[in-house]
């Protein structure tokens, strides 16, 4: 099945071939934090300079292609069904078939006003390793504030999918966000630890499916 790919969200960490959130966070070592030990995910967490809020990390394995996977990130409408406390997500722009603006609308519990985020999404391949790599930032003023949100307006993050033996791909997620208003942010740091969980979670579940696992994505096999 072909589709051309013009991925997702580059909000979280800007990479050439590394993630800029390894410079954001440059000095700083990964602790690991919480296990799901059923699913095979671990996840881990550091300081970022200047901020009392963690960036995360979130690692698993799965058996899947990288166009299985790139396909995922490609699709924004399927973001609510396993991306953690994602209520909507669009694309409002796509600019080549490896860059593209989404907006993501987030649901965070009462009485705490719901979040978006305009987001920068641009896929790289790392010519040594094989490697997927879908860097993300805010981009908070390249769509009109929308009624009932607050717009997040610091958020980097990527996505790095690298082929392993026997069919198996690694898959690390990183992310550094400060949700803005008056959450304290020892509150932040707890609760962020769901979004890797639960987002891995649900793209291991979402890659068996046949729209995802059969997909072939043009941009991945260019010379």
């Amino acid at each position: 099945m072909s589709r051309s790919i013009r991925i997702i969200p580059i909000i979280v960490l800007l990479f050439v071939i590394l993630s800029p959130a390894d410079a954001l966070l440059s000095g700083e070592v990964w602790e690991k934090t919480t296990e799901d030990k059923e699913h095979g995910i671990d996840v881990y967490t550091r300081t970022v300079v200047g901020s009392q809020i963690r960036a995360y990390q979130g690692r698993t394995t799965v058996e899947a292609s990288l166009d299985a996977l790139v396909s995922l990130m490609s699709d924004a409408a399927s973001f609510p069904l396993w991306m953690h406390n994602v209520n909507s997500a669009r694309v409002l722009e796509i600019i080549n078939d490896k860059e593209r603006i989404t907006y993501v609308s987030q649901g965070v519990p009462w009485p705490v006003k719901d979040r978006d985020l305009v987001l920068y999404s641009e896929l790289k391949i790392n010519p040594d390793t094989g490697a997927a790599i879908i860097n993300i930032e805010a981009w908070p003023d390249a769509y009109p504030e929308q009624e009932g949100h607050l717009r997040i307006t610091e958020m980097k993050s990527s996505w790095a999918f690298t082929p392993k033996e026997n069919g198996m791909v690694e898959v690390v997620y990183e992310t550094y966000v400060d949700p803005g208003g008056r959450i304290p942010p020892s509150l932040v740091n707890v609760h962020t630890l769901d979004t890797p969980l639960n987002s891995l979670r649900g793209l291991r579940e979402m890659i068996k499916r046949p729209e995802y696992r059969d997909a072939y994505m043009d941009v991945l096999h260019k010379d």
